[in-house]
């Protein structure tokens, strides 16, 4: 049976303008969140080493866990765009849309990730946006809800194939895994719910 859309599914020159400024905001922030997440890891990845067990350790490597459990513990940062996207806009293709304009304005910038950032920006974006599809785009938090496991299973998923998680002890993988989930629960869940509360409540959406 096909997925039922809401009667306001067609796109308008408002709702462009709109995804296209959530892109430029969340893309100079995902910017300096890269700079900042770069830096706190180095300072961080002695802690994390010394948190982590011993044998994971040896057997990853100290720079490796740290990476991973940083990747994991702020991914949900990088998930924002989409869903706040879908909250205001409310149409199909808007969170899809909302990241991958986010990741473009990132790497046009000077990402150092380069062309990497257009694949993750479609990955997240197509986990929010299945999230959203799942609800039919009528009910957006319910969709927002869904978007945080999709989201998950998505990115994990993709990442698990590109840090080669298979060569790592299964139960680092989980750990991060349950790491990555919560990360973007808060982030792309509650925080982006409370940020259309407040903008919502200012009447600045409907």
């Amino acid at each position: 049976m096909a997925v039922r859309t809401s009667n306001t599914s067609g796109w308008k020159i408002k709702d462009i303008m709109m995804v296209v400024l959530i892109g430029m905001i969340f893309g100079v922030m995902f910017y300096v969140l890269k700079i900042s997440h770069n830096a706190f890891a180095s300072i961080t990845k002695p802690l994390i080493s010394f948190l982590s067990l011993h044998s994971i350790t040896l057997t990853v490597g100290a720079s490796q866990v740290s990476q991973q459990v940083m990747t994991a513990a702020t991914i949900g940062l990088w998930v924002m765009a989409g869903p706040v996207s879908a909250l205001i806009i409310k149409k199909p293709g808007s969170a899809l849309l909302g990241e991958l304009l986010a990741a473009i304005v990132k790497m046009a910038i000077g990402s150092t990730w380069g062309t990497t950032d257009l694949i993750w920006g479609l990955v997240q974006g197509a986990g929010s946006e299945l999230g959203f599809a799942l609800a039919g785009y009528r009910k957006p938090l319910v969709g927002l809800w869904f978007s945080t496991i999709t989201s998950t299973v998505l990115s994990f998923g993709y990442n698990y194939f590109y840090a080669a998680y298979d060569k790592i002890p299964v139960n680092f993988t989980l750990s991060l895994l349950i790491i990555w989930f919560v990360s973007i629960l808060f982030f792309a869940g509650i925080l982006v719910f409370v940020i259309y509360f407040f903008l919502k409540r200012a009447r600045l959406v409907k």
